[in-house]
């Protein structure tokens, strides 16, 4: 027993030694080549019709709003991403490292979710023509992630600040940095609805604006499946993803199919699920019932010593949330599927090297259609899928490296910075200069006793909390523990 103890603790370690190696060696060999080829490869269907402007709309040369004048001549979206969004172009370069107060609202089922503001309005009242970024976080994470402030540092402060002048509204997603569980219902990858709830709220707060969104991991899928959804439909001027998983029954397959994936990521992703619902157990427990799940399933979940991504879906998302299992809930909640359906603009920034997801999950032909993905993409262990018709409001960028969220850049001074906020920061500005026509946003019904309603659509609404009713949610919400008891996962 002692000798099969060593054998085991010495191949083990022996592993992690030639993995070390193999990347110190990676790492090295990339300094010295200095990226010779180019970092990001631009996934663009080769034909397309170029983006209408609201001043072509209008028969006129200049917007009636000063920071609406359109620039340049008229333009496909390739186009605008190739000639408006450098930090993507052919020169691009990765210096990587090699290491990898807002509102409360009550939601028509009766949970609740937060969206935090800035600048807040007591800084910054509400202006007329504002543009308003709806943020969607990662997994169980928050607006107080270092990933999404480095984008907001630089889009939210005023232009004479040096930044964009937008207002960000970042929806913490059920459960999520301080948003209280008052039903048994947390959130899961495809939750689009609860992004119409603040969509609709965004509209009814600044009238006179235009939403664009950026999402982050799984918030990426959520927030460019609700774009999908909504299609012609969608109020959103235009989005950016980052890390989009995309595809996740690719990704199930994935995941385990790597040594790190199959012995560190999928418990840490599962563990990462299984903290929330610890944290916020109590309405789960005290619920009479739970649809799928009986209570002797969910107190095994809450208490084993570790799960798995797809134990966990497979338990608890799947047949609490109505689905027949874990896979039928991947194919049904991911974004790759509507990427035909999308009607405005979308710039997807993906890693090759995403350890999570893998390059399968990537939406490579629904972009630019089977024949320009075999000669554009640089991933020969691309295994394509039946042909979809490509979409023209769909630009992929695909990176050398970055892994899953972890695109970490030297400077010139020797910081170390995150190298998507400068795309990030690029395609909006390149969209609000080229002077899109405002997208057509929700119509507010409102209810009396601060119900608000989505014109036709009973499902979508809300009603903003009073700060006694906020004190009085937190104090009745599921939270057992703090969260930095409970150590959710941060960071994807």
């Amino acid at each position: 027993m002692a000798n099969g103890a060593f054998s085991i603790a010495f191949n083990l370690l022996l592993a992690v030694g030639l993995v070390c190696t193999a990347c110190v060696i990676r790492v090295a060999w990339r300094r010295k080549t200095h990226y010779a080829s180019s970092f990001v490869s631009l996934c663009t269907p080769p034909d397309t019709g170029v983006l209408l402007r609201e001043a072509d709309m209008q028969g006129a040369d200049i917007d009636t709003h000063s920071n609406r004048k359109p620039r340049g001549p008229a333009l496909t979206l390739a186009q605008l991403v190739r000639d408006k969004v450098p930090a993507l172009g052919p020169a691009a370069q990765f210096n990587g490292v090699w290491w990898l107060p807002g509102k409360f609202l009550e939601l028509p089922d009766g949970g609740v979710v937060a969206v935090d503001i800035t600048p807040p309005f007591s800084s910054d009242p509400i202006r007329d023509n504002e543009n308003v970024l709806v943020v969607a976080h990662g997994l169980t994470g928050g607006s107080h992630e270092a990933y999404v402030r480095a984008v907001l540092s630089k889009v939210t402060p005023s232009s004479e600040a040096g930044g964009l002048g937008f207002r960000a509204v970042v929806l913490n997603f059920r459960g999520c940095n301080g948003s209280p569980v008052v039903t048994p219902r947390l959130y899961h990858a495809g939750s689009s609805d609860d992004i119409r709830h603040v969509v609709l709220w965004i509209s009814a707060t600044f009238p006179a604006c235009r939403i664009y969104g950026l999402g982050f991991s799984l918030g990426a899928n959520i927030l460019a499946k609700y774009a999908g959804e909504e299609g012609d439909a969608c109020p959103l001027q235009g989005l950016v993803t980052l890390a989009n998983p995309w595809n996740f029954v690719e990704g199930s397959h994935f995941l385990p199919s790597r040594f790190l994936g199959r012995h560190v990521y999928r418990f840490a992703l599962g563990g990462a699920l299984r903290a929330l619902l610890r944290l916020h157990r109590r309405p789960f427990l005290d619920a009479v019932s739970l649809p799928g799940v009986p209570h002797s399933v969910l107190s095994d979940v809450l208490w084993r010593r570790s799960i798995t991504l797809r134990m966990y879906d497979e338990l608890i998302t799947a047949p609490l949330y109505g689905f027949a299992s874990a896979y039928d809930y991947y194919a049904k909640i991911s974004s790759s599927r509507l990427v035909p359906a999308l009607r405005v603009p979308c710039l997807a920034i993906n890693s090759g090297d995403d350890p999570i997801t893998g390059v399968q999950s990537l939406p490579i032909e629904q972009a630019v259609g089977q024949a320009w993905a075999d000669v554009t993409v640089p991933c020969p262990t691309l295994r394509l899928l039946e042909q979809v018709p490509h979409s023209p409001f769909l630009v992929l960028a695909v990176t050398k490296t970055g892994g899953h969220l972890g695109w970490f850049e030297h400077t010139e001074d020797g910081r170390i910075r995150r190298w998507y906020v400068q795309p990030v920061v690029e395609f909006l500005t390149a969209l609000v200069e080229y002077g899109l026509p405002e997208r057509k946003k929700p119509d507010v019904v409102r209810l009396g006793a601060g119900l608000v309603r989505q014109e036709g659509r009973e499902d979508v609404g809300y009603r903003e909390l009073s700060p006694g009713d906020e004190s009085g949610l937190v104090a009745a919400s599921g939270a057992e523990e703090s969260e930095s008891e409970t150590k959710l996962f941060a960071g994807w």
